[in-house]
């Protein structure tokens, strides 16, 4: 075998270091630079992205802060204009419901009166008809000497 042969030592001693210097010049100067720019390359994309990110995220919740905020402030004013409108309601039922007791009180009180003065009406009609029927049944039995005026005056007495 030739490998083991020791005249040819040297010789291929000097091959595999030229070959080997060739391809450590040939990887030192253009694919291992190469490489390196790659992964420098790919480093910096990696960087920018997750910069980018951060300022993406960091929009994100910036606008979800204000979102938020600016949700509590819709809550707030809602809640407060709910209040302002239910006491609004409130105060107009107080001021009807008043407005119809007032319109009610002052309907029975007429009512009332018209009542009494209904009342006292046939209250007279009564006197002046109870007072002629009597008149009327005396004049029937036959009682002449009795006048109006004394039927009259007899029920007043009575009602005293």
């Amino acid at each position: 075998m030739p490998q083991l042969e020791i005249s040819t030592y040297l010789t291929q001693i000097f091959w595999v270091l030229l070959t080997f210097i060739c391809f450590w010049l040939v990887m030192d100067r253009f694919i291992i630079p190469g490489i390196a720019e790659t992964i420098d390359a790919r480093k910096r994309k990696y960087d920018d992205y997750l910069l980018k990110a951060e300022r993406v995220n960091k929009k994100a919740l910036a606008s979800l802060r204000r979102y938020e905020e600016t949700l509590a402030a819709a809550k707030a004013e809602a809640a407060s204009q709910i209040k302002k409108n239910e006491d609004e309601l409130k105060n107009m039922i107080a001021e009807r419901e008043e407005d119809i007791n007032r319109q009610l009180k002052e309907k029975i009180a007429e009512s009332e009166a018209q009542l009494l003065k209904d009342k006292e009406a046939a209250m007279s009609k009564i006197e002046e008809i109870s007072q002629a029927a009597a008149y009327a049944v005396i004049q029937k039995l036959g009682l002449e000497t009795v006048t109006a005026e004394d039927i009259r005056n007899a029920a007043e007495a009575k009602g005293k």
